[in-house]
């Protein structure tokens, strides 16, 4: 029998963790049909290709993303599927463009747009799906995509489909949550890999309004937890509000409430370490581990990609738990420019950033200047803002939003997040806990703002070999996500598995350049970091990127959630976590 694709003589890194091995592996019609000992499994393939020094691992899993938009128009995740990702999970943080009513569908879209820092020009003009149920949705994506998807049902849809505009204003009634819960059984039906919510002040829509979720109260998302009882392998994603300076009481009570009453697997969105909060995470830590001694499966993700952040007060989130700052920038533009002027103004947002630590760790010694937009100004390109600052009759705060204001509030700024010696400590002892997730990339959102999709690659050549092998950090990225989502055929290689790989170089992987590009539709701008490194990236037994450049393949299957199948694409048996 010819073959799809044999791997000959490679280095197989099997997502177990168990130590790699050499072998050949044989791909036939999107699994792996065969592992045989190096060098023996012939040459009767469509294609052969000599891994000799290579390694082959599962295909990645990022667990928390918000593709949902994206993938309607450009169906790769990339830059995910640059850095090796092959499966997404989509609708994170409460955030999903289903279950919608036709005439919400714009209003989620500007919300998207505002809280996860997209161009709504953008998402008006890319997305293509006109509201509806979970089912037509996940039925849009068939066909479509180079990567394969799970969708989770966001808190924010399910609440603005039930209350309308008062999803904004006001807690929901007993009847209201009755109806949401039947609005979740219905989605997770129809295969939404779970249910998710966040309660974070630095959340709120592009009218200023926190976002739905913020106005839920424990009772509500209790009753929403518990609807995945009767939904097996189901999961959740949570953001609490206390995440930063670590859990409190009532947060704590509230996770251990979720994992009880549902049975499912929390994914807690995440733990950091923050200068302000620096024992926040321990806190947060002690939280999952003694979940665990109690049978409850809390799950943090770690972030494994410490980022600059950038901003430009066209549009940006950064400020929106500063709400002084908030109420002006989501003024229409002629107004945000008075509002930024006033000095009344200005004194509030001092006084609210004297308050104490803010959710996005934020120090004015190291924001700079990384781009202007009129050519005037470009004396102050790649200046320190304390430097402009002690230049002008003002503070730091006086230089942002003067030069802001000269420029159109086009002008681009940077937050230097260099790793200090605490946060690279913290990154090494918490890598290796084994109830931690990698991920936290927030793919597909604040696009002007950070990239994290290049986590898998930052992880592989900052903490491996020390303080994680190369074993247990493809563990982190492939079967250790696809236990908590309950996939059996994804996350391993082995012998009847979908043939979800990457084929690596381990002496040429590497991040190797950070760029703004204009790729997206209505001229929409995004910050990525390419890679290095990848030989192949392979879904479903396809070649989707080769040498980094992507083939045009399309074998990405949607992940429909049930009982006894990973998806309508492909019915293979799951299990729980």
């Amino acid at each position: 029998m010819t073959v799809d694709l044999i791997i000959r003589n490679v280095t197989v890194v099997d997502g177990t963790g168990t130590p790699a091995y050499s072998a050949d592996v044989v791909v036939h019609s999107g699994r792996v049909h065969a592992i045989d000992a190096a060098g023996t499994a012939g040459d009767d393939a469509r294609e052969v290709v000599n891994g000799s020094g290579l390694l082959l691992t599962p295909g990645f899993i990022d667990i928390h993303t918000h593709y949902d938009a994206q993938l309607l128009f450009e169906p790769t995740a990339s830059p995910a599927s640059w850095h090796g990702v092959t499966t997404v999970v989509t609708g994170n943080c409460g955030f999903s463009l289903a279950p919608s009513h036709p005439r919400d569908i714009e209003w989620l879209l500007r919300s998207l747009a505002r809280v996860e820092g997209m161009q709504v020009e953008t998402l008006l003009e890319g997305v293509d799906f006109a509201g509806g149920s979970m089912a037509s949705y996940l039925e849009r994506l068939e066909g479509r995509l180079g990567v394969n998807v799970a969708a989770l049902a966001g808190h924010c849809a399910i609440r603005r489909y039930v209350l309308g505009d008062d999803a904004s204003e006001r807690e929901a009634t007993a009847d209201e949550i009755t109806a949401m819960c039947g609005l979740l059984d219905r989605s997770l039906a129809e295969g939404a890999y779970g249910f998710s919510t966040a309660q974070l002040d630095i959340h709120a829509d592009h009218d200023g309004r926190p976002v739905p979720s913020n106005l839920a109260s424990s009772e509500e998302i209790v009753a929403l937890s518990a609807v995945l009882a009767n939904h097996a392998n189901s999961v959740i994603e949570i953001a609490p509000r206390s995440s930063l300076p670590g859990y409190t009481a009532e947060d704590r009570e509230l996770l251990f409430a979720m994992a009880r009453t549902s049975g499912a697997a929390v994914n807690v969105n995440m733990i950091d370490w923050f200068p302000g909060f620096a024992d926040g995470w321990r806190i947060n830590l002690a939280t999952a581990e003694a979940a665990a001694s109690d049978g409850l499966r809390i799950y943090p993700m770690l972030r494994a990609n410490p980022q600059d952040l950038y901003f430009c007060l066209a549009e940006t989130f950064i400020f929106d738990d500063v709400p002084a700052m908030r109420e002006a920038l989501v003024m229409a533009a002629p107004a945000r420019m008075v509002a930024l002027r006033d000095r009344a103004r200005r004194d509030a947002i001092r006084a609210e950033f004297a308050r104490g630590p803010r959710s996005i760790d934020f120090g004015w010694s190291r924001v700079s200047v990384a781009a202007v937009h009129r050519n005037d100004l470009q004396a102050a390109q790649g200046r320190a803002l304390d430097d402009l600052a002690a230049e002008c009759d003002g503070d730091e705060l006086d230089a942002l939003l003067d030069l802001a204001l000269d420029d159109d509030l086009l002008t681009v700024f940077r937050i230097d997040r260099s790793q200090g010696p605490e946060h690279a400590a913290f990154r090494r002892e918490v890598a290796q806990n084994p109830l931690l997730l990698a991920g936290a990339s927030d793919g597909g959102a604040h696009l002007q703002t950070f990239c994290g999709a290049d986590y898998p690659t930052r992880l592989l050549t900052e903490l491996v070999p020390d303080p994680l092998s190369v074993e247990l950090a493809v563990h982190k990225l492939t079967a250790q996500p696809a236990a908590m989502l309950g996939l059996v055929d994804r996350g391993t290689i082995a012998v009847g598995a979908v043939a979800d790989l990457v084929l690596i170089d381990p002496l040429t992987l590497g991040v190797v350049s950070t760029r703004f590009v204009q790729d997206l539709p209505a001229g929409g701008s995004r910050l990525v970091h390419d890679a290095q490194g990848y030989r192949a990236v392979i879904v479903g037994g396809e070649v989707v990127l080769r040498d980094g450049s992507p083939t045009g393949a399309r074998p990405g299957a949607v992940l429909r959630r049930t009982a006894t199948s990973t998806g309508a694409s492909s019915s293979h048996d799951r299990t729980t976590a």
